[in-house]
């Protein structure tokens, strides 16, 4: 059959190849007499092994050689090389007026267009029976299209109704506007169909991604489960030379145990394989027929069913449950053998088979590395996609002078595990963390073990502004340490010691104490306005209260959920309560004197974890605890110097531990809840004269910054 005559039954779609969905390149024809591209067929059997027709399923076994003695379809490839000549030498207009030519005419050598010009053509008897080639429509050079009845007029409306454009000149235009269809402009109606063209492409190239991106996945985890698989092999054969012929057999039933394993792993990983070549084969014939429909709003049904098709993969592709198994993971293998052989052999031969996917855990993202103080206990959590046994989870803490510490793991539960730990030794750990004998996702955590005691000193306060004294320290939200200094400087400092910035209150206040709240206000107190000011960051004043009632406000805390702000103030001799949101007084606890419930100077005040009020009673040299009732229910610590006795306390904070940690006059040191003594933080060379305000500023390593007034600096010290 000639060119010419195959044109007459030419749909384009023949001269594109099935595999790739593009023009045929180098059409070679299957002994099923189906054609495509020699690159795709080599490429197909190179991934598969057999070619698989995709048009009629047959299957053909094609080594190097036959794919070079497959026949060229000679049809084809005339036809594309008068195709591409045909569209390259495509004129602007049509040979007979100024329209785009929609049509080629092989006998002729004429371009027509799609309106008067080719039914004129066929029309004529000498003309009638020219084949017609269909050529590519495109808007060029930005010129709208014009109408197929009124050749050069262009079109100007849509209506959404009948899915039709039409000129001013249509007539059926009229008849849509008095049946008060929509009728919107072309413009309009082609932005909006390419926009949800183009965002049917964007999705669809997004699923191919996603489902490329799980081929790949599911091809390296079959390499390495290939791999485990080689080395259990090799673990069972030379497990089987140390022991005798009774232990042949056992360990043939294991290799077959194992060979079964294997099968039904392949057969998954090629069934996901398949699964997704089809949808990625999908999508791409949607992107390509999607594409071919551009500036088309004609093409709406079609355009819409490729929506829904696309919806529904992407409901497949796209969610959770695609997402998590598209996370990287490692199932591994392992052979364990025998310990107790002459007991074990009659029940488990040689060993047994253990299958474990260890990237089922995973260490938490912040437990990865961290830093502690000597002997400190720490937690190290993991999670785990899967309810499993805690037992398969093994950690091992070690330092690199190969001492190690015991560990404990505790499923909670909860889809995590919790594993504890302690070093006694400073330097550097690794806790290898094991499933299987295979190190889960995160392992192993670097574990940074600091000293105790003093490691930072913030010295010389007066260099950074003049009359400035060190009152109080706090952490931001950030981690950085805020030091008041009675004046309106507030000193920002890092976890080192190292000065960040100066901010500088715009009122003229006197900073004192201050309190960190979990919004990133900060509420203080002022000494000279003798009030307590709530403010931003940046230290700019929200609001202010308690002025003439307050005498000389000092420490202050504030109860989150039940928003009282507890204010001590060392001349009223009693601690205010106010609502901190508005500033309404609510109360107060204590009076002057030396009785149970009655103060001398309170500094500072702070809360338990049940809203209990801890205030350190500078005067009468002791700590009392008040219930939420306001009610005096203990006392904390005899004044004396030796350890676990205060010499008059200052400053007092409750830390993560629930311990209670209380500056006095010439020492730092830490008690339980219940108020036994833990131990002495500083040195008695550290040099504490006046430790006016503490702070927790890290929880991982402890960390607390000391604000010492008489010293005026800040000394940091790990406990």
């Amino acid at each position: 059959m000639s060119v010419s005559k195959a044109l007459q039954f030419m749909n384009k779609k023949d001269l594109e190849c099935a595999i790739c969905l593009s023009r045929f390149n180098q059409p070679k024809t299957l002994k099923c007499m189906h054609t495509y591209c020699l690159q795709c067929i080599q490429k197909w059997v190179e991934t598969h092994g057999k070619m698989k027709c995709p048009t009629c399923r047959q299957e053909h076994d094609l080594t190097k050689e036959d794919l070079n003695k497959l026949a060229s379809n000679t049809m084809i490839s005339q036809l594309l090389e008068y195709v591409m000549k045909t569209e390259d030498q495509k004129p602007t207009n049509c040979s007979f007026c100024d329209n785009q030519p929609a049509y080629h005419c092989s006998t002729c050598q004429l371009y027509l267009c799609g309106a008067q010009c080719v039914k004129q053509h066929k029309a004529v008897p000498s003309t009638k029976d020219h084949p017609l080639y269909t050529l590519d429509k495109k808007v060029q050079d930005g010129k709208q299209t014009n109408c197929q009845v009124h050749c050069n007029t262009p079109l100007e409306f849509y209506c959404s109704n009948c899915n039709k454009s039409a000129c001013k000149r249509c007539e059926h235009i009229l008849r849509c506007y008095q049946k008060q269809h929509k009728v919107i402009p072309i413009s309009t109606a082609v932005d909006k169909f390419n926009k949800n063209a183009n965002d049917i492409v964007e999705l669809a190239h997004k699923i191919e991604k996603t489902l490329t991106e799980k081929q790949e996945t599911l091809t390296k985890d079959r390499s390495e489960f290939d791999s485990q698989l080689m080395l259990c092999r090799t673990a069972i054969k030379i497990q089987e030379k140390k022991l005798l012929r009774k232990v042949q057999e056992k360990s043939k039933a294991l290799l077959i145990d194992l060979e079964i394993i294997y099968k039904k792993k392949k057969e998954n990983f090629d069934s996901e394989v398949n699964d997704i070549d089809s949808k990625i084969t999908q999508i791409k014939n949607l992107i390509v027929s999607t594409n071919t429909m551009m500036n088309k709003p004609e093409e709406i049904k079609t355009l819409l069913s490729h929506k829904t098709t696309v919806k529904a993969v992407k409901d497949k592709v796209l969610g959770t449950d695609f997402d998590q198994s598209l996370q990287m993971r490692t199932i591994t293998t392992n052979f364990i053998p025998s310990v107790q052989l002459d007991e074990l052999m009659n029940t488990e031969g040689i060993g047994r088979i253990t299958i474990v996917d260890s990237m089922t855990y995973k260490v938490a993202e912040d437990d990865e590395h961290i830093t502690v103080t000597k002997g400190q206990p720490f937690v190290v959590k993991v999670s785990s996609l899967t309810e499993c046994d805690a037992c398969q989870l093994v950690a091992t803490l070690i330092n690199f002078s190969s001492e190690e510490s015991p560990t404990k793991v505790e499923y909670d539960e909860n889809g995590q595990y919790k594993i504890t730990g302690r070093c006694n030794v400073e330097g550097d750990w690794q806790m290898k963390i094991t499933a299987g004998g295979v190190d889960i996702k995160g392992s192993p955590v670097n574990i940074k073990v600091e000293k105790l005691g003093l490691v930072h000193i913030i010295d010389n306060i007066s260099d950074y502004g003049e009359h400035i004294e060190v009152a109080d320290v706090i952490s931001d939200t950030d981690g950085y340490i805020l030091v008041s200094t009675l004046s309106t400087d507030i000193l920002k400092f890092n976890q080192s010691g190292s000065f960040v910035a100066k901010i500088q209150a715009p009122q003229d206040f006197q900073v004192n104490g201050m309190h960190q709240l979990g919004d990133g206000h900060v509420i203080f107190t002022d000494q000279l306005g003798k009030c307590v000011v709530m403010c931003d960051d940046k230290f700019q004043e929200i609001h202010s209260f308690g002025k003439e009632i307050l005498e000389c406000p000092q420490g202050l805390a504030v109860n989150k959920e039940t928003r009282v702000l507890y204010v001590a103030d060392c001349h009223a001799d009693c601690v205010f309560k106010f609502n901190v949101d508005d500033g309404t007084l609510l109360g107060k606890i204590g009076s002057e004197g030396s009785e149970g419930g009655q103060m001398n100077e309170p500094q500072d005040v702070t809360l338990t974890k049940e809203g209990h009020v801890i205030i350190t009673d500078f005067g009468n040299k002791i700590i009392q605890i008040f219930n939420t009732s306001d009610e005096l229910i203990g006392f904390l610590a005899c004044c004396g110097g030796k350890y676990g006795y205060i010499v008059s306390p200052i400053a007092v904070l409750m830390d993560m531990d629930e311990n209670i940690m209380v500056s006095s006059d010439d020492k730092l040191q830490l008690f339980d809840k219940n108020g036994v003594f833990i131990k002495r933080i500083d040195h008695e060379d550290d040099g504490l004269y006046f430790p006016s305000g503490i702070s927790i500023i890290s929880k991982r390593p402890r960390r607390v910054a000391v604000a010492d007034h008489a010293a005026n600096n800040v000394k940091i010290f790990n406990y």
